[in-house]
């Protein structure tokens, strides 16, 4: 399967949202063509919140009601901030939150493909470590948060501060801390303190503004999104037809191409969740695709919207002998993410330009057009590269999941 293929197939699917008619087309088109590759394909359908900016705003609409509340009954102000920060928490951690449950519940699907398989009795007896290749094909929305002129500032931000950069959700969740902090004091004694005041302000104006930027994004139209993450699935297809010739001998390959991944990576999640005991006695390991139609080649050190986590440490020793492939600390969600989180080896590759961004990601010009097509082979041939690294190391009894 050629990747410019794949992600002019996925582009014609206009408005492939989570959750929407269009992105189950698509899914079915994936399959189409993977069964027409004669590999056995199965999909998988769910039942997912998505629109995880209307879910945010919920939660930051209650921190700010708890904000604007608390100068004059400090102890309501911050039971309401001390339920907006445990929603952001419980979101985060499991998916599910009181704002989540406030937004329309939509199906969508994963398509999962069995890449490898024992085929004599030597290989059914061997024990073969499960390589989990994942990326989401749907599109994400085009709202103003993801507009270069906050994109680029935010990532020098971002690589000024290093290890210590939180993510955005993380810049949130600070952001309530700081007013629960403040209404805690008010509901003591400092009730009626100008100190305070002054103190309240800037984390209230921020989230205002974050208020704003989120019902702004929740309802904005969705973008063609063949950078992201079209040429991610196509990338994670072309490298299972690129390993079927000569598959590698340690691993079991499977190819999850995950809906809802704009939803916050739900269709991962959910496939991680339903095996996750098989994958974690199995040891397996994920290998998560992101945007890789435009740039240089990175690999991801570490992730995380809330939390910062790091990738496996091994893994990115690995990747790190490619010398053609960049380190990036991201502060986002790959579809790696999800599987760190769980405590399973993890990595994620994509491309990003000289700011570490995803070019064009979430915006209207993210056409197929714009993709180039020699990006997308150097992507290949270095995920290519890590996987048979990968299959090489499994000699080793050092184990993969050594956090960072």
């Amino acid at each position: 399967m050629r990747p410019l293929e794949t992600i002019r197939a996925l582009a014609a699917f206009e408005r492939r949202g989570p959750g929407t008619d269009a992105e189950r087309r698509a899914a079915r088109r994936l399959a189409g063509d993977l069964m027409a590759q004669r590999y056995r394909v199965r999909i998988e359908t769910f039942w997912c919140r998505p629109n995880w900016a209307l879910a945010h705003a919920w939660h930051v609409a209650l921190a700010v009601v708890g904000s604007l509340l608390s100068p004059s009954h400090p102890t309501a102000g911050a039971i309401l901030l001390a339920i907006a920060l445990a929603s952001i928490l419980m979101d985060e951690m499991g998916g599910i939150s009181p704002g989540r449950r406030l937004t329309p519940e939509r199906a969508s699907q994963n398509v999962v493909v069995r890449a490898t398989a024992a085929t004599d009795t030597a290989q059914a007896t061997r024990t073969r470590t499960p390589l989990i290749l994942t990326a989401n094909y749907d599109a994400g929305r085009t709202g103003l948060v993801y507009r270069d002129w906050l994109r680029r500032p935010a990532a020098f931000l971002r690589n000024v501060a290093g290890r210590l950069a939180v993510g955005w959700l993380g810049c949130v969740c600070i952001a309530i801390a700081w007013l629960l902090a403040v209404a805690v004091l008010r509901a003591t004694d400092h009730h009626g303190s100008t100190a305070l005041g002054v103190i309240q302000l800037p984390p209230t104006v921020v989230l205002v503004l974050g208020l704003a930027l989120l019902l702004e994004a929740a309802a904005a139209p969705y973008g063609p999104a063949a950078n992201d993450n079209a040429s991610g699935a196509a990338v994670a297809a072309a490298l299972v037809d690129a390993l079927a010739t000569n598959p590698p001998d340690n691993l079991d390959l499977e190819l999850v191409l995950a809906g809802a991944g704009e939803g916050g990576e739900i269709g991962i999640r959910r496939y991680l969740r339903k095996r996750r005991r098989e994958l974690r006695r199995a040891r397996a390991i994920v290998l998560g695709v992101a945007p890789c139609g435009s740039g240089d080649v990175h690999y991801w050190v570490s992730d995380g919207p809330l939390i910062p986590l790091g990738y496996a440490r091994r893994l990115r020793k690995l990747a790190a002998t490619q010398q053609k492939a960049a380190p990036m600390r991201s502060r986002g969600a790959t579809p790696a993410f999800p599987a760190r989180a769980r405590g399973l080896a993890a990595i994620a590759i994509g491309c990003l330009d000289a700011h570490g961004l995803a070019p064009r990601s979430h915006q209207p010009t993210d056409s197929e057009a714009t993709i180039d097509e020699a990006t997308l082979e150097r992507t290949v041939e270095f995920a290519t590269f890590l996987t048979t690294a990968i299959n090489a190391s499994l000699a080793s009894a050092e184990p993969l999941a050594t956090p960072a």
